[in-house]
């Protein structure tokens, strides 16, 4: 069986160890991992403890029992804290700061003034129990957090269980011995170096769920990060593509969705352009008001947005113009598909989507095959010129091949 020395060695070695790493995440992350700052004190507290025990072992001296309880005393409620700041849960702090006075009292009065120091032993056991407990309630409180977080819970949870447990039957061994007259001159017996041992292993495993769970801290803040670049990069997509007012694809998406149809034909593809122009939309804006003419662009978006087909493409072409493309369709189709825009443009209740009655909206439209041979310009070049017919014909007609 390891002496007392050799234990308290092996925690020191522990514990610096930890203590090294959690000092250097803490200096990268303390902004990202709440809590790390109490956690890496509390382990630099641990490592003074265990040389102050090893210094008291070896020149028994009842100032260094004292200081070393009380450093690893401060250093388990600072634990306390780490993790109601890791998981944002609101604590008393003034009770755990009388709680650590406490503590420094009774440790004095039985390290100084009694003999039997078996009750030194219950009164240590009585303060890891409570804190355990504490540790306890905090992480079944938090038992559903996030993903991240609650397989290091669970372990952690799982840990001080088995360690309130431990101390559960070591102190009323200790009680049970008290009561019974038994003796302890030394601070030392075969089951205090078992539970010392036991509490090192535990302390370790405590330590590296700690770590992880501040590791996935950090996996979460990268993640949360990558998720709102991503929907960032979404809106910039959106506002790179999309037309601010009615919501319809830009000039620039609806010419790289041109190119992309006119390519298309030269391999066989049936497709069809479409350029609507809004009747004397001026004239709206002179007398109605630009707020007006800006419903009107609106309301008609949305008419033709439900009035196509899953496979066209509508978009704003620019000021009162709209620029249709249908692929795989005869020009009967077309023919009829414009016709059927017309009359939902002329049955659309106007009065009461721009309130004044006093206007009417129409439009007038032009369409024309993509040939293999032609070349995007000649394609707008046509559509355009059907277009201007449509409202030379007297407004309101749809003019194609």
């Amino acid at each position: 069986m390891y002496d007392q020395s050799t234990i308290a060695f092996f925690g020191l070695v522990f514990h610096g160890l930890f203590a090294i790493v959690y000092f250097t995440l803490w200096l990268s992350n303390r902004e990202h991992v709440a809590g790390l700052g109490y956690w890496t004190i509390n382990l630099l507290l641990h490592v003074i403890g265990r040389i102050v025990v090893l210094t008291n072992i070896s020149q028994t001296t009842q100032i260094g029992a004292v200081v070393g309880n009380l450093t690893t005393g401060i250093g388990a409620v600072l634990f306390y804290f780490g993790l109601a700041a890791f998981t944002k849960t609101s604590i008393r702090k003034s009770f755990y700061y009388s709680f650590v006075v406490v503590l420094g009292i009774a440790s004095i009065w039985s390290t100084c003034f009694l003999e039997n120091l078996y009750i030194r032993s219950i009164v240590a056991d009585i303060a890891i129990l409570f804190l355990t407990f504490r540790y306890l309630t905090l992480l079944w409180k938090n038992r559903n957090a996030s993903h991240w977080y609650r397989r290091p819970f669970m372990v952690l949870f799982l840990v001080y269980c088995v360690l309130a447990f431990t101390f559960i039957m070591r102190t009323v061994f200790d009680a049970s011995a008290l009561y019974n007259g038994e003796l302890l001159p030394a601070f030392d017996s075969p089951q205090l170096r078992i539970s010392q041992l036991f509490a090192l292993i535990v302390l370790s495993i405590v330590n590296f769920s700690i770590l992880v769970l501040s590791n996935n801290a950090l996996l979460k803040d990268l993640a949360n990060d990558s998720l709102e670049k991503d929907k960032m990069m979404d809106k910039l997509k959106i506002l790179a593509e999309r037309d601010g007012l009615t919501g319809l694809l830009n000039r620039n998406a609806v010419e790289q969705y041109l190119d992309n149809a006119v390519e298309q034909a030269k391999s066989g593809c049936r497709c069809m352009v479409t350029l609507v122009d809004i009747d004397n939309f001026k004239q709206i804006n002179d007398t109605c008001g630009h707020e007006c003419g800006d419903l009107v662009l609106v309301h008609l978006a949305n008419i033709f947005s439900t009035s196509i087909r899953e496979s066209d493409m509508v978009g704003r072409w620019g000021g009162d113009e709209f620029l249709f493309i249908h692929k795989e369709i005869t020009p009967e189709q077309a023919a009829d598909l414009v016709h059927r825009l017309h009359e939902a443009v002329d049955s659309f209740d106007w009065a009461n989507a721009i309130h004044n009655g006093d206007t009417s909206v129409s439009i007038s439209s032009g369409f024309t095959t993509c040939s293999p041979t032609e070349s995007k310009r000649d394609v707008l070049r046509r559509a355009d010129l059907n277009l201007y017919l449509a409202k030379e014909n007297g407004r309101g007609q749809a003019v194609g091949p």
